[in-house]
């Protein structure tokens, strides 16, 4: 059954989450002007939030992104995720994004907290190993600040690459597009993408670097872009491992930003390129250049990708799984 969680803070920040797919429906926060509304382009109904095939606000894994052919070998053994892509899109057919979880909550002195439970058994959707994960919300009280902590273990060693799919869009109920949000990604580094797969590690060009902010659709339109991918669709290599801010995103309009941190070494952005007939929070059918997802993770599909050194995706059996990214929410000017 579909259940709703809302939690809110002093700032009127109002975090709605959701049962199916241990997910983030909606986030409000004020603007300038202190009005208070939605920075998620979400369907516009609550009953079509687990229909929609989209992934908002998912938690997508067991790995998210493509897994090239839906195949990967690993424990001397080749695996075929069960997927409806090509390429094992978020998981696979039984992913993460569509499962109902357990979830308790509970309130201490700082925070609020919303903490989602799920059993993965060995096999699901094709990968190895007994998982457990536990997905965790907290919405502070003296800051402004969403963070979501993910915790798993398997008996086995398997895949495990596990994000967020939240489609953000800062103008308020999704009023404009995001090509006039500002952009600041902590990366001069990225993965070059073929038929939506990554290549190879390549330097940031003018057109894909944010690594001095500016527009989102300064570039976007550009046909490298538009004739690859139909929008910006990259992992981005964070240059630095540190507690600094690794993405920052800005509306113009409304003066509100959002900051992240990561425990993560990579963020795919994903610019809205494809759309499905869903009514959304604006009152529109879902358009592209809606909105911006930032998918904090591990390198996509590195356990096919020889120029990865570093497989973190791969959980080892019995080795604790556990990652954070941060949300701040502020109000600023340019």
């Amino acid at each position: 059954m579909i259940k709703f969680i809302e939690i809110s803070n002093k700032f009127n920040t109002v975090v709605t989450l959701c049962n199916v797919g241990a997910s983030i429906y909606d986030i409000k926060t004020v603007d300038k002007n202190n009005k208070l509304e939605s920075i998620l382009y979400t369907t516009k109904n609550k009953k079509d939030f687990n229909k929609e095939r989209s992934y908002l606000g998912k938690t997508i894994g067991r790995t998210g992104g493509r897994i090239s052919n839906s195949k990967f070998k690993l424990n001397n053994k080749e695996y075929t995720i069960k997927s409806k892509d090509p390429n094992g899109l978020h998981g696979g057919i039984d992913g993460f994004g569509y499962k109902e979880f357990e979830y308790e909550q509970k309130e201490t002195d700082s925070y609020y907290e919303v903490k989602f439970s799920y059993y993965s058994p060995d096999m699901e959707s094709g990968y190895p190993g007994d998982v457990v994960l536990k997905i965790i919300y907290k919405l502070y009280k003296d800051i402004n600040k969403l963070t979501l902590e993910y915790d798993a273990i398997s008996n086995d060693n398997t895949l495990l690459n596990i994000s967020n799919h939240s489609y953000f869009n800062l103008s308020g109920d999704s009023k404009d597009n995001i090509l006039n949000h500002k952009l600041f990604i902590d990366a001069t580094k990225m993965e070059r993408i073929e038929n939506l797969l990554p290549q190879e590690i390549v330097d940031c060009s003018k057109i894909y670097s944010f690594k001095n902010m500016h527009k989102i659709g300064d570039y976007l339109n550009d046909p490298e872009i538009i004739n690859n991918t139909n929008g910006y669709d990259y992992p981005y290599i964070f240059d630095n491992n540190d507690d600094n801010y690794k993405v920052i995103l800005h509306d113009i309009n409304s003066k509100r930003t959002m900051k992240i941190k990561t425990t993560y070494p990579v963020v795919v952005i994903y610019t809205c390129n494809y759309v499905e007939k869903l009514m959304m929070n604006n009152d529109k059918k879902m358009e592209p250049y809606y909105a911006i997802c930032l998918e904090c993770c591990y390198h996509p599909n590195s356990i096919n990708s020889p120029f990865i050194k570093d497989k973190k995706d791969i959980l080892l059996k019995g080795k604790k799984y556990n990652e954070k990214i941060e949300y701040y929410f502020e109000v600023e000017n340019d």
